[in-house]
């Protein structure tokens, strides 16, 4: 909308001098000229220069989170120099870009009101030129009104231009919401066969053969080749460094990542071939950091699609051991 504003005063002004002053369109191709050009210049840099403004912000917000949660460990272990030094670092990468993207501006800037008072410079010279001379029978409040137009022009134009990149850099925001768009979806919530499996899983046997997982085409493979099965009832501990794919393989039992080779099978079932609701209504994850949604009850955290009963939440509550605490709750 400033944009918009802002350029139409340009064009009402610049349309007034030159229909005024017929003897400015000599001048105008090559001032044209430069403009495009710097203005090419300067779009480019900016856009790039604000999208790394954009990476460099992340790892602030990321390191901030991450001292809160860990602030007991951190002051434990003596490390809160350590963390202030990583955040100096992070926080002076993102001043960089910020920086960058503030001279680029002011390069701009100083460009265009060079470019103003150059065409403004010609354009009051002419006038005076035209009046004495006589050349061109012109009203001087007509004329008047056109240099003070111009004069005006002196701080709009370069902020219409700057505005002008900053609708293109604001596209940024565009492109990761059309990006979003064109993610692929995952696979069918519900599926012909579901309706058969009532009372599956009965035993919560897990058969895996060869089971091959990526994150994304194009990335090295998180699991190869994985065979392992699991007796219905047992309990098994998975363990290995980070990034060996313990939470790998729990994202692919859930389908969140699907399987590029091999079969999950679970009481004999391959959970390929069922409905994502079928699969995930089926097993429970408990994370490593709990949730616990806002704007809830305890209940609705508890049971979020109305399926059991009171009877059956508080038999929950009591065997994790926290009915005393809920039910002492005002």
């Amino acid at each position: 909308f400033d944009f918009l504003v802002i350029a139409f005063l340009v064009l009402g002004a610049l349309i007034s001098a030159v229909s005024v002053l017929p003897v400015t369109l000599v001048v105008v191709p090559p001032l044209i000229w430069y403009f495009l050009r710097v203005r090419k210049t300067f779009v480019t840099t900016s856009r790039e220069l604000k999208r790394l403004e954009g990476l460099s912000r992340s790892p602030i917000f990321a390191m901030l989170s991450e001292s809160l949660v860990g602030i007991s460990t951190i002051r434990s272990n003596g490390a809160i120099d350590f963390f202030r030094s990583k955040f100096r670092q992070v926080h002076d990468g993102h001043s960089r870009a910020f920086f960058a993207f503030i001279s680029c501006s002011r390069w701009l800037g100083f460009r265009m009101d060079a470019l103003m008072f150059i065409f403004l410079a010609i354009a009051s010279f002419a006038a005076v030129i035209v009046h004495e001379e006589n050349w061109f029978k012109i009203d001087p409040g007509i004329l008047g009104l056109a240099v003070s137009l111009l004069i005006q022009l002196s701080g709009l134009f370069q902020w219409c231009i700057r505005q002008s990149a900053e609708v293109v850099n604001m596209m940024v925001a565009v492109e990761r919401v059309i990006g979003f768009r064109d993610l692929s979806s995952e696979a069918a919530l519900v599926t012909d066969g579901d309706d058969s499996l009532d009372d599956w899983p009965s035993k919560g046997e897990i058969n895996v053969k060869d089971l091959c997982v990526r994150y994304r085409e194009g990335l090295p493979l998180s699991l190869r080749g994985i065979t392992f099965k699991i007796e219905g009832g047992s309990r098994v501990g998975v363990v290995g460094r980070t990034g060996s794919g313990k939470s790998t393989l729990v994202q692919a039992l859930l389908r969140l990542l699907e399987a590029e080779s091999g079969s999950i099978m679970i009481d004999g079932v391959d959970i390929a071939r069922l409905g994502l609701h079928k699969l995930r209504c089926k097993l429970s994850v408990i994370p490593q950091s709990p949730i616990l949604y806002g704007g809830c009850t305890l209940r609705e955290n508890l049971d979020p699609f109305h399926v059991h009963t009171d009877e059956e939440i508080r038999s929950a509550l009591f065997d994790a051991h926290m009915l005393n605490a809920v039910t002492s709750l005002s």
